[in-house]
């Protein structure tokens, strides 16, 4: 709760993550004249993958050494990691649906499995969400924090990407594979490292 709290007091932070998302998707619209299905998912995920990086990025690197101390103090370790994995995953689950929407209004929507489309959204905030919010701990520890978020973010994202990638082909209809519930397991183990691996290492890290 308080994750939302801060957040919101800090609203220019928000309207720039909505001024980043808008502005992006002007100048994608405006440099393709007509998106075919495959390029609606190419340019879906890629937006998405670099307004996380944008929205996320600042989980730790902002916070003070005073600010860490505090929290040191005042919360277990294990309750923190898991109240930025799920203020962050749902941050971007919702950023995605927002992005989803506006790309449905300015083109045609191809989606014909709306539930396989948002379970496949789901689990990639999740996953994202788990993922930069622990190398922004990371990060924040040294020093050209943007740099290290994105080179050691990226390595995990991508295989994670490939997959979003292809459950929303198939929630198209473009790629023709009954056996999508092996996807969405792999995302859920995908996912499943990333948190255990965040909850095993964060206390260590918070003590540095």
């Amino acid at each position: 709760m308080n994750e939302f709290k801060l957040e919101f007091r800090q609203k220019y932070a928000i309207a720039g993550i909505f001024l980043f998302l808008a502005a992006s998707l002007f100048v994608v619209f405006k440099v393709f004249q007509a998106i075919t299905p495959f390029s609606w998912n190419a340019l879906f995920w890629i937006l998405f993958l670099f307004i996380s990086i944008n929205a996320l990025i600042k989980s730790f690197t902002q916070m003070q050494s005073r600010r860490f101390m505090f929290y040191y103090q005042l919360y277990d370790p294990i309750e923190l990691a898991i109240s930025k994995i799920v203020y962050n995953s749902l941050l971007l689950f919702v950023l995605g649906s927002i992005l989803f929407l506006l790309m449905s209004g300015l083109s045609l929507n191809p989606i014909q499995n709306l539930s396989l489309f948002l379970a496949g959204l789901l689990l990639g905030s999740i996953g994202i969400g788990a993922t930069i919010s622990f190398t922004s701990l990371i990060a924040s520890k040294g020093q050209q924090t943007h740099v290290l978020i994105s080179v050691l973010s990226m390595p995990v994202i991508i295989p994670t990407l490939l997959l979003l990638i292809k459950v929303t082909a198939l929630a198209m209809g473009i790629l023709d594979d009954t056996n999508f519930m092996q996807d969405i397991s792999l995302l859920i183990g995908i996912n499943l490292f990333s948190i255990g691996l965040c909850l095993i290492l964060f206390p260590y890290l918070w003590r540095i």
